[in-house]
Formats: structure tokens, C-alpha cells, sequence
């Protein structure tokens, strides 16, 4: 239970329902203070701030006395007027049910009037009721505020749990009706309790319900801030170590490409001097000198300058990147080649290819294309693709270099592995595939065999 009473409003005005843990609060209150000015601990969290009381006045329970001639009322109004007169602004006030035991009206208006004295005297003080004119009142006046005990309305059952700021409901029908009252002798009680009064109390349970759905759902966003401030400091956390190693890899690498730059320089630096030794022209030597210094240029460059695509054109002896089979270009159209591997014309992305070393004639070209290469390449080519856990940007290339493989070797029909998941890996790689005039169909695999999770792709 929390309860904040500051120098503002100095007292709270506790209602809600019967057996909803309103005295349970009062006497919380009363006792935890009553502790903790005989100098015991009390169970309270480290952050509290308490203060120290010079009266303590109590009305709690029922007091009435043959002996004395006092009624429950009575005593009730003996302990009120004992407050008015001995309270000051460092005395705490704790009433329980104030104004009960007499006419409602009446005990009403005594109670609000009573109130209206303690205000004046600044005392400070937790005060329970059931009594209307009184929520009012406190939501009327400084100096005071109301207070509800929440209530579970589903299985009637308190949550003893204190909200400040508002008025609570008392349920009486609600409790009656769980008693066994006859349900007709409830509707006489709501006819007679009126629609104004009985409307004040169902928007008072609106306010709870509306209250208690805005606190869940605050809850539910202060969990959900938490947690994306802790998938950020990860992500960062992941980025500073990534960037790091980037740092330390590039630097690894640049100091082993300087070290080997130096062997190297050592080596023909050795090759010069026996040159020289030998009685070699002057010429030759500053010329292998500049070839070197060239060499050594062009790797330092290499850290930061891509190496450029080869020009190629027609006639020239290529192969796929990857790939050990070689092919004669034929043409270039835009971003495509058509590039001859043997008896085969294939259409193949210009940015897959390289130049191959040296030259043979189209014979040549043929009979290697047709020969034990081939052979080897259709010994070794499985007609099944897995892509299982694969990217789409991982997986495209995989499957490119597959269906040129599957295309050179003149493979009938293929099987390719994507799984089902959510269908975005599967759409990827058949769009792809249909851009590839060699395919005559794409379909899914039969349902007992995988279905849409395997796409089968028929060549023509």
C-alpha cells in the first residue's frame, strides 16, 4: 500500500465498498506510525519519508457503555468533539466510518462539519466513510482528497490496493445480491434508491475500470520501452564490436600486406645486386627498380581501390566466376553475354564472367567443353538445391551459379529446397528463375513430398 500525504492535503478521505480493506488501511496507517515513534523498525521501503507526531487521535470501532450511558453514536461524537479541541497542526487523526450510527442525513452533516474543523486546524489524518456528501466535500476542498480501496468487480473480492485521487463505489446492490436477496427485492431497492444516485455510482465504476485499463496499459508500455532500450544498447554494444574488428582485421591485413611487400622487395633488391654483380647494364637495373616501386604502388592502392571489372569482348576465351568450365564469347547484349560452352549457348550475366587464360580455337573450345569436364560435371551436379536458412541476398547467388551448372550440363529437372516459413524466399527464387528462357516450368513439389516448400523446376 502507498499513501502520500504532503503539506497540501493533509488528509485523505477513504471510501469504497464493505470489507474492502478500508479500516485495513486506517489501521495500517495507525500502526506503522505508532511503531515507528516507540523506535521499531518498520516494513517500509528504504525511499519513505515519515514524520513524527505530537498526538495521535483514534476512532476506531464501536465504544458505546451501559456504564458511562453511552450509545455507539454517542461515543462517536465524544471522540470528534475531544479532536476538535485537543488537535493542532502536528496531531494525526484516524476515524473509522465517520458519521455512521444515526440518520444518514443528519450524521452526514455532522461528519462534513467536523471535517470542516479539522481542516481549519491544519490537523493531518486518514478518515474512512460510505457517506456521499462527504466524497464531495473532498473533492471540493483543499486540504483533502478522496481515496478508493480497488475492488475486483468479477469476483467481488478486494485487491487492497489504495488509489489515490478519486472517490469509491460502496456495491451495496452488488453485495446484497451475492448475500441471496430475492432479485425483486433488489429492484425495489434500485427503484428506491432513484436513477441519479444509482447513475453516480455507475460512473463511478466507469472512472475505476477506465483508470485501472490506463494503468495496465502504461505498465505495458514502460515494459515495452525497457526492453527496446535493451535491444538498442545490444545493437549498439554488437556495432562498437564489429566496427572494432573491422578495424583490427583491416589493420592485420595491412600489416601483412606491407610485410609481404618487403620480402618481396628483399628478394629482387638480392636479384639486383647479383645482377650488378654480374656486370649488368645500369639501364636494366633502374628498370626492374621502377617495376618494383609499381608493384609495391599497386598493392598499398588495393586497400582502398576495387580491382576492375576485365573489358571483354567478342571471341574472347571466358569462364562463370567459380567455375572451371571455359566458353568462347559470342556476343554482348547491355548487362548479358552469349557465351558457347561446347555445343551449348548460354546467356550469362556479363558480371559473372572472367577472362580465361589464354586463347583456343572453337574446335578446341568444343572438344574440351565436350570432353572429360563435362563429363566430370555431370558425374558430381546433384539436381537438388537446399536454401534452407539462407538470406535472399545469400541465396540468389547460390542459386545462379547452380542453374548455370544445371544448364551447361543440360540437367532435365531440378529441385529446389526453400521451406514454407513466410513464403517471402520462395517468391524470391521463383521470380528469379523465370527469367531464365531454359526453363520451361516452375511449380510446387506434390503436398506428400513437400509442397510449396520445394519448388521443381522443369528445363527445356
Amino acid at each position: 500500500m502507498s499513501i502520500d500525504l504532503n503539506d497540501q492535503d493533509r488528509m485523505i478521505l477513504v471510501s469504497g465498498p464493505n470489507a474492502g480493506g478500508k479500516s485495513v488501511c486506517l489501521k495500517t496507517v495507525g500502526l506503522l506510525q505508532y511503531m515507528l515513534q516507540c523506535g521499531l523498525l518498520i516494513p517500509a521501503h528504504p525511499d519513505s519519508v515519515m514524520g513524527i507526531f505530537g498526538s495521535i487521535f483514534l476512532d476506531i470501532g464501536d465504544q458505546q457503555s451501559i456504564e458511562n450511558d453511552l450509545s455507539t453514536y454517542s461515543s462517536h461524537l465524544k471522540n470528534m468533539s475531544l479532536f476538535i479541541r485537543r488537535s493542532d497542526d502536528k496531531s494525526l487523526v484516524l476515524i473509522d466510518e465517520m458519521g455512521s450510527g444515526t440518520d444518514p442525513n443528519f450524521g452526514g452533516a455532522i461528519a462534513q462539519a467536523v471535517l470542516e474543523e479539522l481542516l481549519k486546524k491544519r490537523v493531518w489524518g486518514v478518515v474512512t466513510t460510505h457517506y456521499y456528501n462527504l466524497k464531495v466535500f473532498a473533492g471540493q476542498h483543499a486540504g483533502i482528497r478522496n481515496a478508493a480501496m480497488r475492488f475486483d468487480e468479477q469476483s467481488m473480492t478486494p485487491l487492497y490496493i489504495l488509489d489515490i485521487g478519486r472517490p469509491g463505489s460502496s456495491f451495496a446492490l452488488e453485495i446484497a445480491r451475492t448475500t441471496g436477496l430475492p432479485e425483486s427485492t433488489l429492484e425495489e431497492a434500485r427503484r428506491l434508491v432513484g436513477h441519479e444516485l444509482e447513475g453516480i455510482e455507475v460512473l463511478m465504476r466507469k472512472l475505476a475500470r477506465e483508470q485501472e485499463e490506463l494503468r495496465q496499459k502504461q505498465a505495458q508500455i514502460a515494459r515495452d520501452e525497457a526492453e527496446l532500450k535493451e535491444t538498442l544498447e545490444k545493437y549498439e554494444k554488437l556495432h562498437a564490436t564489429l566496427e572494432a574488428q573491422k578495424k583490427e582485421i583491416l589493420a592485420r591485413a595491412r600489416k601483412e600486406a606491407e610485410n609481404l611487400l618487403n620480402d618481396v622487395n628483399r628478394k629482387i633488391e638480392k636479384t639486383i645486386r647479383h645482377i650488378r654483380e654480374n656486370s649488368a647494364e645500369r639501364k636494366e637495373t633502374l628498370r626492374v627498380r621502377r617495376e618494383l616501386q609499381e608493384l609495391k604502388n599497386k598493392v598499398r592502392s588495393s586497400e582502398t581501390t576495387e580491382k576492375p571489372a576485365p573489358e571483354l569482348k567478342e571471341g574472347d576465351y571466358v569462364r562463370i566466376v567459380g567455375q572451371e568450365g571455359k566458353g568462347v564469347l559470342q556476343s554482348i547484349k547491355g548487362r548479358n553475354a552469349v557465351v558457347q560452352f561446347g555445343e551449348i549457348m548460354s546467356v550469362v550475366d556479363l558480371g559473372k564472367l572472367e577472362r580465361a587464360t589464354g586463347k583456343v580455337s572453337q574446335a578446341g573450345v568444343a572438344r574440351q567443353a565436350t570432353g572429360l569436364s563435362l563429363l566430370e560435371k555431370r558425374s558430381h551436379f546433384s539436381n537438388t538445391l537446399d536454401l534452407r536458412g539462407k538470406r535472399v541476398e545469400e541465396a540468389i547467388p547460390i542459386l545462379e551459379r547452380f542453374m548455370d551448372t544445371a544448364i551447361l550440363v543440360d540437367a532435365g529437372e531440378l529441385r529446389i529446397l526453400h521451406g514454407k516459413g513466410e513464403g517471402v524466399l520462395r517468391k524470391v527464387v521463383r521470380e528469379h528463375l523465370r527469367r531464365y528462357r531454359e526453363v520451361a516450368s516452375v511449380s510446387d513439389e506434390h503436398v506428400e513430398r513437400g509442397g510449396d516448400g520445394i519448388t521443381v523446376v522443369v528445363l527445356k
